[in-house]
C-alpha cells in the first residue's frame, strides 16, 4: 500500500471537503518526497473504493500540473466555490423549516449562514451522523431537533422542504448520499414538498459509483434542485 493510500484510507470516515483539505496539505508538506505516478496510482485505487468527486478532480489536475502551486491554487478554487455555494443555498433557506439527515460540513455551513431557520435532523443509522450536525447546529445557536428515523414521515409533513447534502452527483444528474436520502425523497414527492440538494461544483463526478450498505442513489427526476455555485465555479 502507498503512502498516501494509507493516509486516503485512514479519513475514508471524513466527509469530502475535509478529505480534500487534509490531502492537500499532506501532498504539499511531502511534496519534494512524492512521485508523480506513485500518488495518481494511489488516488486511483482509493477511488475504486470510495468514490470521490473532488479527488477525481484533484487527480486530474495532477495528472496535467505536477506542482505544488497547482495544489494550493486547486485547493482555494474549491473552497472559493464552496463558500458561494453555501452563501446561495443559506439565503433561499433563510426562514424556512427544514428535514436533513446524516452530517455534512457544506449543510453545517449552510444552516448557519441562514441563522434564521428551523432544522429537523434524523438521527442516520447506521452510524448516527445525525447526531454530529444536530450538536454542531446547537452549539452555534441553531433551533434544531434530532429525531428518529422511523418518523420521517410524521415531521416532513411539518416542514417547507427536505435537503440534503450529496457524496457524489452523477453525470446524469442523479446522487449518492447516506442511505434513507432515497425514501426521503419519495416522501417529499408524495407529500409534494421540495426535495433540495446542496452540492458545490467539487462533488460532480465523471463516474458512476454503485450503491453500498451505507450510500444509495437518488434518482434525478426526485430532485426538485441542486443548489450549487450560482456562478458556476470550477475547481479545474
Amino acid at each position: 500500500m502507498g503512502r498516501c493510500l494509507e493516509v486516503l484510507e485512514g479519513l475514508a470516515a471524513q466527509g469530502s471537503i475535509e478529505v480534500l483539505k487534509f490531502f492537500c496539505s499532506f501532498l504539499v508538506e511531502n511534496f519534494e518526497k512524492m512521485k508523480k505516478a506513485e500518488v495518481i496510482d494511489d488516488l486511483e485505487r482509493f477511488l475504486a473504493k470510495k468514490p470521490m468527486a473532488s479527488l477525481e478532480r484533484l487527480k486530474e489536475k495532477l495528472e496535467r500540473e505536477w506542482t505544488e502551486e497547482a495544489i494550493l491554487i486547486f485547493l482555494k478554487s474549491t473552497e472559493k466555490s464552496l463558500e458561494r455555494t453555501t452563501d446561495y443555498a443559506a439565503k433561499l433557506l433563510r426562514g424556512k423549516v427544514v428535514l436533513t439527515l446524516s452530517n455534512s460540513v457544506t449543510l453545517r455551513d449552510t444552516f448557519l449562514k441562514a441563522k434564521e431557520i428551523s432544522v429537523f435532523v434524523q438521527e442516520s443509522l447506521p452510524g448516527g451522523e445525525g447526531k454530529v450536525l444536530f450538536e454542531s447546529l446547537r452549539e452555534n445557536g441553531i433551533e434544531a431537533f434530532l429525531i428518529p428515523d422511523a418518523l420521517c414521515f410524521r415531521y416532513l409533513r411539518e416542514v417547507d422542504a427536505c435537503v440534503i447534502g450529496a457524496d457524489y452527483v452523477y453525470p446524469s444528474g442523479d446522487v449518492l448520499n447516506k442511505v434513507g436520502s432515497a425514501t426521503l425523497a419519495v416522501l417529499c414527492e408524495h407529500f409534494r414538498k421540495p426535495f433540495l440538494v446542496v452540492a458545490d461544483p467539487s462533488k460532480f463526478g465523471k463516474r458512476f459509483p454503485k450503491e453500498t450498505e451505507l450510500f444509495e442513489r437518488v434518482p434525478s427526476k426526485l430532485i426538485t434542485a441542486i443548489l450549487t455555485d450560482p456562478e458556476g465555479g470550477t475547481v479545474c
